[in-house]
């Protein structure tokens, strides 16, 4: 039954004219295949891509809420923030205007952290922005508080992304200031690092994640930065392959890097260490072309990718395409144990 539900929604995503696909994609085949895809414990989905369309959301981040077991997406025009639910359906959570704007979002219990630039990039180069960390109650789906990041540093700002450790304190890469935040599990922000590796004169994309081992690698346009907690030092994570430009970073539960990768490449790569992330190496790159992978989660050992020209007007749909890891290869010859790329559906060794 599985392989005959998502061998349907393949082929519908793939082969029908425009409105038979939105016709499609609220169909019950899409919903199931979906469903099987998100609920935990289902092992071995087979990689496939869902589209939302006709949706008009400009979506820059999807990220997990575990408590209720959804992906919520926000939207960075109108200040919504939606969720996947467990039918596959998006629905509308709620709308707040503290939220237009929201570029990146994480979720710790049950709050969530949204980063807003409240006006766009064009007028943020010429001074105009005033970044904020939102911390909303999802319980409630009330604004908590909203943290003006610009008081921090002095200069253009343009946050990006943010990450948090566990004791709860939050990390913020800005795009035009060579600079990371940090505030603190009460409240208090601060400038942590000052450095001129962070330093961009052309606004690029950063994001930024959290390592158990108290040290954070920060992406900025082709290069991945390690940054020491304890000492602050700050270094190039040398890796043989040259990259585009980075979208998004983000570390699996074994503490492998996946990495989104934009403009002109469209891959998402998955790639380890030997020294701490001194240097890395690339262990699988994702075949699919994607439109522009803006940001990723990983969850039960899966990877989903927010597919999203969310800075063209004219192309407000986005997907979410789903990297299943936990496929095995049949040949017990072979050590490797991760799997990326496009997968035949129908494929019975998997």
């Amino acid at each position: 039954m599985k392989s005959i539900t998502i061998f349907i929604q393949r082929f519908l995503i793939i082969n029908m004219p425009l409105q038979r696909v939105k016709a499609a994609y609220y169909g019950s085949f899409i919903l199931i295949s979906f469903l099987m895809a998100l609920a935990p414990g289902q092992a071995r989905a087979q990689n496939y891509i869902v589209n939302y369309l006709g949706l008009n959301l400009d979506a820059r981040d999807l990220v997990y809420y575990p408590k209720e077991k959804l992906f919520m997406i926000n939207s960075g025009s109108d200040g919504q923030l939606g969720y996947v639910n467990s039918e596959g359906q998006y629905r509308s959570l709620l709308k707040d205007s503290h939220l237009i704007g929201s570029v990146a979002m994480k979720i710790q219990g049950n709050t969530l952290y949204a980063l807003v630039n409240p006006v766009s990039r064009v007028n943020t180069l010429k001074g105009g922005n005033r970044p904020q960390l939102v911390k909303l109650n999802l319980l409630t789906k009330k604004v908590e508080s909203v943290y003006e990041l610009g008081k921090l540093f002095s200069g253009l700002h343009y946050v990006t992304d943010l990450t948090i450790d566990p004791e709860g304190a939050v990390y913020i890469v800005d795009a035009l200031s060579p600079v990371i935040y940090k505030i603190d599990n009460k409240g208090l922000g601060s400038v942590l690092i000052e450095n001129d590796l962070l330093k961009s004169m052309t606004g690029q994309v950063k994001s930024i994640a959290y390592h158990k081992h108290e040290y954070l690698l920060v992406s900025m346009g082709r290069n991945v930065l390690k940054v020491d907690l304890k000492t602050k030092a700050v270094y190039i994570v040398s890796v043989e392959t040259d990259f585009d430009d980075i979208n998004s970073l983000h570390f699996t539960k074994e503490y492998l890097l996946v990495i989104s990768e934009g403009k002109n490449a469209g891959r998402v790569h998955i790639l380890n260490t030997s020294n701490s992330w001194l240097s890395g190496r690339v262990l699988r790159t994702d075949t699919w072309q994607y439109k522009n992978p803006v940001n990723i989660e990983f969850v039960d050992n899966r990877i989903y990718v927010l597919d999203s020209e969310a800075d063209k007007i004219t192309m407000p749909d986005f997907s979410v395409r789903v990297i299943d890891l936990n496929k095995l290869p049949t040949n017990k010859k072979r050590k490797a144990r991760i799997i990326a790329g496009d997968v035949s559906i129908l494929k019975k060794d998997f």
